[in-house]
């Protein structure tokens, strides 16, 4: 079909719908390049994410060493003078036991009553009731 102009109508439909898909096809290449730049990013990233978290994980690791170290020295000075204090007190009831054994006997008697006593009122709740028969 030819217009006033002498054109034909059915030429220039093809030509925009032949320029269109082109644009269209543009469209999907510059999209598929972004896409694959953006997943290269990504890729990149994760990784410069992993070494970090590796470099914290390890930088984390000696910082808890040190502490654990720290604190097990302090432990062992600790026992050792507990140690050394046992042996003295030990050694000061053994005198106290030699030199006042009645005293050491009435002591320990009263402890044993004591706990004792403790220990069975925590668990007695029973009543006694008296039969009238």
């Amino acid at each position: 079909m030819t217009n006033a102009y002498g054109s034909n109508h059915d030429d220039a439909i093809r030509a925009a719908a032949d320029k269109l898909e082109d644009a269209a096809q543009d469209v999907r290449s510059g999209a598929k390049r972004t896409a694959k730049s953006a997943k290269k990013a990504a890729v990149a990233a994760s990784g410069a994410l992993a070494e970090a978290a590796t470099t914290l994980a390890r930088d984390t690791r000696v910082l808890v060493e040190e502490k654990v170290g720290k604190a097990k020295a302090t432990a062992e000075v600790q026992y050792d003078r507990l140690k050394k204090q046992a042996k003295v007190r030990a050694g000061e009831a053994d005198v106290f036991v030699h030199d006042r054994p009645y005293a050491a006997l009435a002591i320990a008697a009263f402890a044993g009553f004591l706990i004792g006593h403790i220990i069975t009122s925590a668990k007695s709740n029973v009543v006694y009731l008296r039969d009238d028969r």
